[in-house]
């Protein structure tokens, strides 16, 4: 009995330390799956910033909270706005709202220009590929087809294949909490693609089947389509890249991706 009294009375010691030791284990368990190596370049080395991104984009597509970046694929968007030139075929304008945009981690870096040690205002050039792109999300059609009005809602799927894109910015320096960041702004982007295809419901029944025509002829057509939406996907996609841009560059200091020369 005694014996057991005693084991009793240090059992609140021994849960402690069992506590502490857990939660020590824990806690580096948890640093290690927020920390990040960056592999650092020579100021503007193009093919070392190459490998780097590479790097980046596996280690960031689900996020890192230790440096306060948000899941990057997908990426949520609140709204991207598509719309036709006018006087073709088919003249809409599409709102997809509540948007994800999939392909980020599946993306590889070809070039990168710029990046010099002193960069504010700096025209900086990346170009990328992934084998497939994904925006998906609520959408808003109003417009016309082929003379037939259309005032169309209900989910949809955008998808590109094998696409390369370019993308032209400047790059801008920004101070907070005694670091120096990049901001990236006035995002250019181009692409080339071997297909799209747009998938889609509609909420009204009623509409089904007119919607069925109307994607039959996009997909058809897509490079006519792709022609007539252009310079809205530059416009918007371009916002998308951005966004993506600055969730890195503005939470990891500039100078954790270069070798101090």
């Amino acid at each position: 009995i005694y014996i057991y009294m005693v084991k009793m009375r240090h059992f609140p010691y021994t849960l402690a330390v069992i506590f502490l030791i857990t939660f020590h284990i824990l806690d580096v368990s948890a640093q290690k799956a927020n920390s990040l190596v960056i592999k650092k370049c020579p100021y503007g080395n193009s093919e070392c910033l190459v490998k780097m991104y590479d790097a980046l984009i596996k280690d960031l597509a689900n996020g890192n909270e230790e440096y306060n970046i948000p899941q990057l694929d997908p990426i949520k968007i609140k709204e991207v706005a598509l719309k036709t030139v006018p006087g073709g075929p088919m003249d809409v304008q599409c709102t997809i709202e509540d948007a994800l945009f999939h392909g980020f981690a599946n993306t590889t870096t070809k070039k990168f220009k710029g990046f010099s040690k002193d960069f504010d205002g700096e025209e900086s050039e990346m170009q990328l590929y992934s084998p497939k792109y994904v925006l998906q999300g609520n959408y808003k059609v109003k417009g016309s087809f082929l003379g037939s009005p259309l005032d169309l809602t209900g989910y949809t799927n955008m998808i590109l294949t094998n696409v390369n894109t370019r993308l032209r910015f400047v790059s801008r320096k920004l101070e907070k909490d005694g670091e120096i960041f990049s901001k990236v702004e006035k995002m250019r982007m181009s692409t080339k693609f071997d297909r799209m295809f747009v998938k889609a419901n509609v909420s009204n029944p009623e509409y089904a089947l007119l919607l069925d025509v109307a994607l039959g002829y996009a997909n058809s057509n897509w490079k006519d389509m792709f022609g007539a939406i252009k310079d809205s996907v530059y416009k918007e996609f371009g916002k998308i890249w951005q966004d993506i841009f600055n969730q890195i560059t503005t939470n990891i200091a500039y100078k954790e991706f270069f070798i101090d020369e």
